[in-house]
């Protein structure tokens, strides 16, 4: 009976979120965007407060499934920063989003989310976030990094696993993005761990399963990036050292996770 209970409440949320996208979309699409053409100092600002709301809303619905969620510290985005991810779920990005202040910093991102997913492909391309296809178009893809590294004011986000990870580990990073930002401009650099969503990667995960989500988010740092270029494969390898450390950390039990 439990079971079925949980079941039923994690759909339940679940169909909340999407009656949230749907209510949603209208501001987007009649508030937002416009306002983004009409007022381009204001891109920003509105699509920050717009995912910021959103992000807000999803987590409260998942929260009335059985979803535990916390973050700890803050990501600066009044400057350029880069900012650093392990990649467990779709969730890691709305916890980023709420992390971020007082912007929304773009993040890369796959050339098949740039179009027809609802809310999030106008979203990217309002944030201005490089669009990259790493498979098809490697120096394409750091050609698109460099660019958002130049000109964004908020800061760019990577996942240098690549790819969600299966068993919530993190996957050796895939270095040239980290590498291309920091050739292009040194940024202070920020870490994100991304702690127990694993088990709900994929939207479909989601459905009756909302009761296993306990997120934790946790920045780390700042990191000050080398001056020399030949020492930055060796930076990067730290930065991934430490989210490694701190995730064992976290899952031995030895220290708690601090709540928001």
């Amino acid at each position: 009976m439990l079971v079925l209970i949980r079941a039923a409440r994690s759909l339940s949320a679940v169909l909340l979120v999407g009656l949230l996208f749907l209510l949603a979309s209208p501001v987007l699409r009649l508030v937002v965007i416009p306002g983004a053409w009409l007022f381009p100092r204001q891109r920003f600002r509105l699509v920050s407060l717009f995912m910021k709301g959103i992000c807000s809303g999803i987590f409260g619905l998942l929260r009335l499934g059985g979803a535990r969620v916390r973050r700890v510290g803050s990501l600066p985005t009044a400057t350029p920063i880069l900012i650093v991810a392990n990649h467990q779920a779709l969730l890691d990005i709305c916890q980023i989003t709420l992390l971020a202040q007082p912007r929304v910093p773009a993040f890369v991102a796959r050339r098949r989310y740039a179009r027809f997913v609802p809310l999030v492909s106008a979203c990217i391309r309002l944030l201005g976030s490089p669009i990259v296809d790493p498979r098809r178009d490697v120096p394409g893809a750091v050609a698109a990094i460099r660019r958002g590294a130049r000109e964004l004011p908020h800061g760019i986000l990577i996942f240098p696993e690549g790819h969600r990870s299966r068993d919530g580990e993190i996957r050796p990073f895939r270095t040239a993005g980290i590498e291309a930002v920091l050739t292009e401009r040194r940024m202070p650099v920020y870490l994100v761990l991304n702690e127990g969503v694993w088990r709900v990667r994929r939207l479909a995960d989601l459905l009756f399963r909302v009761h296993l989500i306990d997120a934790h988010s946790e920045v780390l740092g700042p990191f000050e990036p080398p001056a020399d270029d030949a020492r930055l494969s060796s930076f990067v390898r730290g930065l991934r050292e430490a989210l490694v450390a701190r995730l064992a950390l976290i899952r031995s039990g030895s220290t708690t996770p601090l709540a928001d």
